[in-house]
């Protein structure tokens, strides 16, 4: 017997887990760059039940964004597949936020996806010697 019911259809085929965050975020859309000798970053637009999701609950935060295949064609009637691996998991931390969008029953936002290493960017470590 199934523990678990799986949607027969689901849209939302991407994954976006943040750690410590309880609210449900459903990956909309995303596009990203990555280049040799550069560090890779995601923008990732979201939805949520949650309307107001503060940006510190977020910022900074690991990150994990699953990208997974179509479901193959469904040819048995009520027959659901079983869950396929996803074809590339990305860690990183969540280092851009902002609320888009609102509606009376979700919210749309946008998280920006990079790797622990691009933090160094964001620090400035500089000495002025005189005499």
């Amino acid at each position: 017997m199934l523990s678990e019911i799986r949607p027969f259809f689901d849209h939302s085929r991407h994954r976006l887990t943040v750690a410590d965050q309880n609210a449900p975020l459903d990956v909309l859309a995303f596009s990203g760059t990555e280049a040799l000798s550069e560090t890779f970053c995601y923008a990732i637009e979201v939805t949520s039940p949650s309307l107001d999701i503060a940006a510190d609950t977020l910022l900074g935060k690991d990150a994990s964004f699953s990208l997974h295949a179509a479901p193959p064609a469904l040819t048995i009637r009520g027959y659901t597949p079983p869950p396929l691996a996803p074809l590339r998991t990305l860690h990183g931390v969540i280092t851009g936020f902002r609320r888009l969008s609102a509606s009376r029953d979700e919210a749309r936002y946008e998280l920006r996806l990079e790797p622990r290493l691009s933090l160094l960017d964001k620090t400035c470590q500089y000495r002025i010697y005189q005499n």
